[in-house]
């Protein structure tokens, strides 16, 4: 994993991978703030609440231009 620079400091980006169909198995054990990458479907889901009793709520995101 690449790593940046935030006012001189090292970060990463911790990012789950897997198929738009584990996204349901993601949304039932996530925390807010955290990310899942759909490789099949290129889908960026971001968890908009915790999971606990319900399942968490996933905003997604689609890419808008395709590769080239």
């Amino acid at each position: 994993m690449p790593y940046n620079k935030l006012h001189k400091k090292d970060f990463t980006i911790a990012l789950k991978t897997g198929t738009d169909a584990n996204k349901v198995k993601f949304a039932k054990m996530c925390v807010q703030g955290e990310m899942y990458f759909a490789t099949d479907t290129k889908k960026l889901y971001i968890a908009a609440t915790t999971a606990g009793e319900l399942d968490a709520t996933l905003a997604e995101f689609t890419p808008s231009q395709t590769e080239i």
